[in-house]
This record gives C-alpha cells, structure tokens and sequence, in this order.
C-alpha cells in the first residue's frame, strides 16, 4: 500500500493536452541539460543554423538549475528560435515531443511534494491551460506521473519543509489542520455543476473566495491587529493605492522578455508609503490613470467564460500549495491568501484598464476579444510568478500589507 507521500492529486474539472503548439514559446527562457544540447545540436543543419545560432551556455547560480547546461536562444522579438510561423514548435513537428527539451516536456505541467502526497498541477502560461482545452488531468493519470519522473530528475534533492508553516506570523499551524481548513476553499473553488463547470451564485468569484478565507483568520488571537501590523501613521487608503501602483508594475513589466529580476524593491514602495504624497497615478497603454479613473469604471459580474478563467487560477494555486510557506517564498497562510485574492484584483484592474484606455471596449467584455486580453495579462502574471525569488525584506512587507482584511476587502471593491 501506497503511503500518503506517495499519493499523487489530481486537481478537477482541469484539462490540457499538449499539441504542439508551440505556446511555452513565447514566454520562457528554456534551460536544457546536456542530454538536451547533444541531441538537439544534431539537427542543427536541419534548420540552417549551427550550435551557437541555438543555444548559450547557461551560468547560473540558482541550486535548483544545476542539472541545467545551457539555454535555448530566443529571436529579437523574444520567441524561441524553432517557433514557425504558424507558432508550432518545430521540433516536435519535425522529430516529435520526444526531441523536444526536457523543460518544454514538463511544461506546463507542476508538482508540489507536501506531508500528504504530491499535487498535480499545470502552469496559467498555457493558453491550452487558461481556456481549459484538452483531455481532463483526472484521465491522465500515468501521463502525469511519467512528468513526475521527469520532473524528478531534472529536480533532483528538491524538498519543501511544510513543518514551520503559520497561519500569520508567530501563529503555528500543523498539516492536518491546514488541510482541514483548506477543504471549503478548495469546494468553493472546483469544478461543480452548472453552466461551465460550476453552480453559479452570482457573486463574483474572488469576493466569494475572500469570504471563504476568513475561517482562517479564526485561528488568530484578538489582541493582534491585522489591519494594522506596522503602526503607519499613512492613511490605509493611501497605502492601498500605492501598493496596487507598485504590484501592478511589478507583476506586469512593459517589457517582460528583458525583465529579469525576481525581487520586490521593498525599501521603494515603503519610502512612497512613509512620503505622505498623494495623487496616486496608474502608467498604462502610454496614458497615466488615476484611482478616480478606476473607480468610475465599473466591471460588476464578469462574463461567466472570464470568471471560469479566474475561478480556476485560484482553484489551481490553492490545491497546488502555491501561495504560501515553502509554496511561496514562506508567506504565511492569511497573508498569502489575502496575496492571491490582490492578484486577481489585479487581473481586473487590468481589464478596467484596457477600457480606460482603449483596447477594450465596454461591449468587447461579452466577446471572445476580452477572454484573449484577460488571457494576455493572466500568462504575464503567470510568468512572473513563476520567476519571483523574494528577499526576506520583500516577504515581510508583503506579510505586513498583504494581512489586513480590511484592505482586501477595499482592493475587491475598486476592482468591482
């Protein structure tokens, strides 16, 4: 009999074949290990390139890349050099998946090692992943785990310490309890019956979500005041302001292929924070927007396809284990729910944006040009994800901004 460690989840309602398709081309900079570089150097003259028009020597000092040899080359504009024009990867055309690197096998495909087993997951940067195209994961059980292997060796010694999580700071929690608690979100979140996949309720689906979280917030002792952690003596309005300006330049970069740092500049948004300047003003599109401009936007209820895409986000970061402790550069549980909650605020702030500004119009948002917009933004926010590698100073100002249920519950109601 399997033990607990050994059992692999699959999360529900969630699909994706690969196809080929070249999508994991346009976003990442793929590593390849030496198996990878000697295999595919030899088709080199097939595309009539050489070894160096391919691949760069990869020079990293990130432990988790060590089996990681080289990278492949990208193009000027970005994209990988064996992206055809009809975006199909080349390799896999030509040769099949099997020649293609391991990186881009794995992908989009994550697993996560806790005390209860290994959870499945698949990476938003997948358009297949973000419009739910392909066969469901829970018919895909020896594909996975043939992933699992790979993922395994190109992972090797890779484990993640579940034992100090905490629900806030300084409030322990055990992986019994943490799993018991999570179980309402994760039913909040799955696929269920009903239109799309779920029994709909009419709420939108991230003020249902910060509802659901507060089970956790039971677990904190009265005296300590979430709302107000670090004692600033800045207006808690203008701190959201400030903090949804520098989050929103943070995850979505104008130039995100030459955007490499994984960092938060703490010091820069606490300095904003202490200056006691108002006037809090959105770059995007080319045109400065004010929080005015946000709020006289209204979104309500998005479409039941833009919802399904934002609902599965969250489905699929909360069963992956991806928000918090050893899943996210040691946040804690409330801090980092309240964290994931912001992040798809973001998402439709961006869609506000994109009708301030004009690449959407308010009739577009019932098309199939918002469901390729909010797909834009999610694989960019994806991305950034995937790459954040927090100092202990961005940690901590996220656990001090990101724990306050009163702020949450404001940034859900701009992004209304």
């Amino acid at each position: 009999m399997a033990s607990p460690v050994d059992t692999l989840h699959i999360p529900s309602g969630v699909r994706f074949s690969c196809s080929g398709c070249g999508d994991c081309c346009f976003n990442w900079p793929v590593p390849a290990t030496r198996e990878d570089f000697e295999r595919i150097k030899a088709h080199a003259s097939d595309f009539g390139s050489s070894e160096t028009d391919l691949f760069r020597v990869l020079q990293s000092s990130d432990a988790k890349l060590q089996v990681f040899t080289h990278s492949l080359e990208k193009r000027a504009d970005g994209k990988c050099v064996f992206l055809t024009e009809q975006s199909r990867c080349a390799l896999h055309e030509r040769f099949g998946e099997q020649e293609k690197p391991a990186m881009c096998r794995m992908f989009p495909y994550t697993f996560t090692a806790t005390p209860s087993g290994i959870y499945a997951s698949v990476s938003f940067a997948s358009t297949a992943v973000i419009l739910n195209q392909g066969e469901d994961l829970g018919n895909q059980d020896e594909h996975l785990r043939s992933r699992l292997d790979l993922f395994a060796r190109l992972f090797p010694g890779l484990e993640l310490d579940w034992s100090g999580i905490q629900v806030i700071d300084g409030v322990d929690i055990s992986w019994s309890d943490y799993i018991e608690r999570e179980a309402p979100l994760l039913a909040l979140l799955a696929a269920g019956d009903g239109e799309n996949g779920r029994q709909r309720t009419g709420a939108r689906i991230e003020r249902s979500f910060n509802t659901a979280c507060r089970g956790f917030l039971e677990m904190i002792p009265g005296t300590v005041n979430l709302n107000d952690m670090a004692g600033f003596e800045a207006p808690a309005k203008l701190i959201d302001q400030y903090l949804i300006e520098y989050l929103l330049r943070f995850y979505f970069p104008d130039d995100i292929f030459n955007c490499t740092t994984g960092d938060m500049d703490a010091r820069d948004l606490l300095s904003r924070v202490l200056s006691g300047q108002t006037g809090v003003t959105i770059r995007y599109a080319g045109r400065q927007s004010s929080i005015a401009d946000l709020v006289a936007n209204s979104l309500g209820r998005l479409p039941d396809s833009l919802e399904d895409i934002l609902r599965r986000f969250l489905y699929l970061r909360v069963f992956s284990k991806l928000y918090f402790g050893p899943g996210f550069n040691f946040l804690s549980i409330v801090s980092g729910l309240h964290h994931l909650t912001i992040l798809v605020c973001l998402l439709r702030l961006r869609l506000k944006l994109d009708l301030i500004t004009g690449q959407l119009e308010r009739a577009d948002l019932e098309s199939p040009r918002a469901i390729a917009r909010l797909t834009e933004h999610i694989r960019l926010l994806e991305r950034r994800l995937t790459i954040c590698n927090f100092s202990r100073e961005s940690v901590a100002m996220l656990e001090v901004f990101c724990a306050s249920p009163d702020r949450v519950e404001r940034v859900v109601t701009l992004s209304s």
